[in-house]
């Protein structure tokens, strides 16, 4: 049985000692997240693999997988969006430090002695992962808006201003 992750971490040791955390966290114990989701059950798995690259820079891969249950924008029902989201971060101390990065890699901004909050990380990352708009693929909402000319329930209505079409229409001189 694989042994829990500790909640929070020293990621500049992790890195020097080239360690993978790896586990899951429950959707529901991600307070920011939390209040975006249809539904909060389910978990988030994590693959967290600290190092020292070429260059000396402490850095982490960090790999989540989820199943999110967001609201779809166009009908309002549940959709689901699957995450599975790789990235790679370095960690710095100051923004000087992140301003000088290459630009395939994040900044992960921490004092030299601060831990760092696995739930936290995995959270941001699934937050990052959020279209701006959730809406289903397929058009779920075209069946909600009638086409021109129709009610939802039929052939629209008589125009009340078709009477003053036909009168400006009529060319005859009415002096």
């Amino acid at each position: 049985m694989a042994r829990r992750p500790p909640e929070r971490v020293d990621p500049w040791l992790l890195a020097e000692q080239e360690r993978t955390l790896e586990g899951r966290i429950p959707l529901g114990a991600l307070s920011r997240l939390a209040p975006l989701l249809m539904e909060d059950s389910g978990e988030a798995a994590f693959v967290l693999k600290f190092f020292r690259d070429d260059h000396g820079r402490h850095r982490v891969n960090c790999r989540v997988e989820a199943r999110l249950q967001l609201e779809c924008q166009r009908c309002l029902e549940a959709m689901e969006h699957s995450v599975a989201r790789e990235g790679e971060l370095a960690l710095v101390q100051g923004l000087l430090e992140a301003g000088r990065l290459p630009d395939e890699l994040d900044p992960l901004l921490l004092q030299e002695n601060e831990l760092l909050t696995i739930g936290d990380l995995v959270e941001d990352e699934l937050l990052l992962s959020l279209p701006a708009v959730p809406r289903h693929a397929h058009r779920c909402g075209a069946a909600l808006v009638p086409p021109a000319g129709q009610t939802p329930d039929g052939p629209a209505p008589d125009n009340p201003f078709a009477v003053l079409a036909a009168l400006k229409g009529d060319d005859t001189d009415h002096n």
